[in-house]
């Protein structure tokens, strides 16, 4: 029973193996989703773009036909056709720039920004003929072949239906005026196209939903596999190095409040600083409480000065210790009697202060 319970995927994918997954190129991604947004941002854009567009060619027309009717030279005919296209360039880059955006702001929302090398690495497996025969007949492309046949008859039923509700507008073109016709045949195929991809957003979105529980699920691992990637990553080099890095941070808090009740700080006294802390009748000798190099040792003097505890440089002194000895050792017998000379001129300092 553990045994079956332990090959059951029933845990969430954890934070690693989402983004081992991603590097892979293992995401949901809907493309029906960003090309249904692509065709309405059109249809709201082409009636100007087309507009600025129409005006442009116009222009760019004129250009060509005053450019002929004065100077017909080979040599001009380059800048010529230049200064024609000119004027259609707003007309075109709003279309192209419009679908541009919208789609790559669809597939960021989507995945975010992916870089998946692994998938585009080549590999033999892609070129094996049996392997693509499998994709080929496999679940997920017999589901996609169904989808691709319920798109299509849903859009041939939107596209009839529109046809059929606008029949009786189009067997009258016949009587109608050129532009008051071509005006009746732009609406229907405007009202086809939103239609068409109002449906498409919809399926799209739903699609969308499903890739993201399938992958979810595909993702899903047992509480082994949990377990092991937890076990890796408490043994990996970053762990560690984190860990390591919380500790000296929590350590480094707890001197600097160490150096607050020090006796004395010993210093050299730019590059090193030890804290010294004696108590008689308990300590048989002063206890190292804190020591530091460079910035530390400046942080531990500013927490000095901040707290009154006496500084008193001795260059010799505070570099023996700070070799010697490690945060809560006491001091070595061969230094007692320089620091228990540095503990009496602090003494003294102190009573005289108070005096």
């Amino acid at each position: 029973m553990a045994a079956g319970e332990a090959g059951e995927r029933t845990e969430d994918a954890t934070f690693k193996r989402r983004r081992d997954a991603r590097k892979k190129g293992t995401v949901a991604r809907s493309a029906d989703l960003t090309n249904a947004a692509v065709v309405l941002t059109l249809l709201a854009v082409l009636p100007s773009a087309l507009t600025i567009l129409g005006r442009g060619m116009m222009q760019g027309l004129q250009i060509s036909l005053e450019a002929a009717a004065s100077d017909s030279a080979i040599s001009r005919m380059r800048d010529t056709c230049i200064a024609a296209l000119i004027p259609s360039l707003p007309g075109l880059a709003m279309i192209v720039f419009s679908a541009m955006g919208v789609g790559l702001v669809c597939g960021f929302l989507q995945v975010g920004l992916v870089l998946s090398p692994e998938a585009m690495i080549p590999t033999l497996t892609k070129l094996d003929p049996f392997q693509g025969a499998k994709r080929l007949f496999s679940v997920r492309s017999t589901m996609e072949g169904a989808k691709a046949v319920a798109k299509s008859l849903l859009f041939g039923w939107l596209v009839w239906s529109s046809i059929s509700s606008s029949w009786p507008i189009l067997a009258n073109l016949a009587n109608t005026h050129p532009y008051g016709s071509l005006q009746a045949v732009g609406s229907m195929l405007q009202s086809i196209v939103a239609r068409v991809a109002v449906a498409w957003v919809v399926l799209a979105a739903i699609d969308y939903f499903v890739q993201r529980k399938q992958v979810d699920k595909s993702l899903k691992m047992t509480k082994q596999e949990v377990r092991q990637e937890m076990k890796e990553a408490e043994t990996s080099p970053e762990f560690k190095a984190a860990r390591a890095q919380r500790m000296r941070r929590l350590l480094r808090g707890r001197m600097m409040e160490a150096v607050k009740t020090a006796d004395v700080v010993v210093t050299n006294p730019t590059h090193f600083a030890v804290a010294l802390k004696y108590k008689p009748g308990q300590d048989h000798a002063p206890v190292v409480v804190a020591k530091g190099q460079d910035f530390l040792a400046a942080r531990i003097r500013e927490v000095a000065a901040e707290a009154r505890v006496p500084l008193v440089p001795n260059p010799p002194l505070a570099r023996a210790l700070y070799k010697q000895c490690e945060i809560g050792d006491f001091v070595p017998r061969e230094l007692f009697q320089v620091v228990a000379e540095v503990l009496a001129y602090v003494y003294k300092t102190l009573q005289a202060v108070k005096r």
